[in-house]
């Protein structure tokens, strides 16, 4: 029976792992899983994890090699947040940048090479100081993995004069290097749009909340308007109904000027119309308590005219649909009135039947005694 690419592609990582083993890295598949494999790596050469051995898992996920692995640390490394799916360029996390023909060796070089990188915001990723990273250094030598034990054991010891290979995946980590460059730039551009707009919105909302300062913003900006177009002549109603108000007030428009902030509420088919707000004298003192008070100004408002015509059409509407429906239930009322008439004469005749038979009967009765 063949076996399915998976593990066929496994095997193959198996095999090139054992036929060129490497003193800086180590990985195996567990004996009951063969898609959730433990890795050991050695931190880089003149960094901050130098001296460091770290140990992790690596998740193959079912459609393995077409699909990038999930990849968790659980040495605490301070670059690497423990037990936790990190992001990187050849994680699960960016699928789309993944190529079928890498494979665990790849990912154990690029796990060593991304070490000393920039966190950048990326998940799973921590950017502790270099004193923080080098005491874990040390630290990590002593981490002992519940299922391989001691990792310190997994790794060949260093020699000195032995010649490091060249990295022949140098090109691929280096792509993926940009690619989360670009990636991680990306995402900041994308946090720091959702931040600003998170912000007008909540400008917007306050601004909202705060109705004083609409109609405030509203009033001085029609206040401005009107005093850039040309006075209109007032109607006769208007005025003769003006009059009263200015003069209970005792202010005139030759000598105070009003900021102020117009209410209108409609009645009937009048407006009034009530500035509340600080007049400013000759003498350019301010009267806080002064009120201006103008009632009964016939003012068109397309709002309230627009929702008195709703609300009457709907009226009419209503109106039309009850005299339909009465149309047709007064027949059907009707015609239940006779059948319960009708049933009603039925009982009675039924009733009159049964007395006429019992009289019969005692009659008859009675001439046989």
């Amino acid at each position: 029976m063949s076996k399915s690419p998976s593990l066929r592609r496994i095997q193959a990582d198996i095999r090139e792992l054992a036929l060129d083993p490497s003193d800086r890295y180590y990985a195996h598949p567990l004996e009951h899983d063969m898609f959730e494999w433990h890795f050991t790596i050695r931190g880089a050469d003149d960094t901050d994890f130098e001296g460091g051995i770290y140990h992790g898992r690596i998740l193959l996920p079912p459609e393995y090699p077409f699909k990038p692995p999930h990849i968790l640390f659980m040495t605490p490394s301070g670059r690497f947040e423990t037990h936790k799916k990190i992001c990187l360029s050849f994680s699960a996390y960016h699928p789309e940048l993944w190529q079928p023909a890498w494979g665990v060796r790849l990912i154990l070089e690029a796990l060593i090479s991304f070490m000393p990188t920039p966190a950048d915001g990326a998940v799973g990723a921590l950017d502790w100081s270099s004193e923080e990273r080098k005491r874990l250094a040390k630290k990590s030598r002593e981490f002992c993995c519940p299922g391989c034990g001691k990792i310190e054991a997994l790794l060949p010891k260093l020699d000195p004069h032995k010649k490091q290979k060249a990295n022949r995946f140098s090109k691929e980590i280096e792509k993926l290097q940009q690619l989360q460059q670009l990636s991680d730039k990306k995402k900041e551009d994308e946090e720091g749009e959702d931040k600003k707009d998170a912000k007008e919105s909540s400008g917007d909302s306050k601004a909202s909340d705060n109705p004083k300062a609409s109609l405030l913003t509203t009033a001085t900006s029609t206040s401005a308007s009107d005093d850039q177009k040309p006075a209109a002549a007032p109607s006769p109603k208007s005025s003769a109904a003006a009059v009263p108000s200015l003069e209970q007030s005792n202010v005139t428009a030759s000598n105070a000027t009003a900021t102020s902030v117009h209410v209108e509420t409609a009645t009937g088919d009048e407006n009034t119309t009530e500035t509340i707000g600080l007049l400013d004298g000759d003498d350019g003192s301010r009267d806080p308590g002064a009120r201006v008070t103008t009632a009964g100004i016939a003012q068109e408002n397309v709002p309230d005219v627009t929702g008195r015509v709703n609300e009457e059409a709907a009226a009419g509407a209503a109106v039309v649909e009850e005299s339909n429906l009465s149309w047709v239930y007064d027949p059907i009322l009707n015609l239940m009135i006779v059948l319960l008439a009708a049933v009603c004469w039925l009982l009675w005749q039924k009733f009159v039947d049964l007395r006429q038979e019992l009289a019969t009967l005692r009659e008859q009765n009675l001439l046989w005694e």
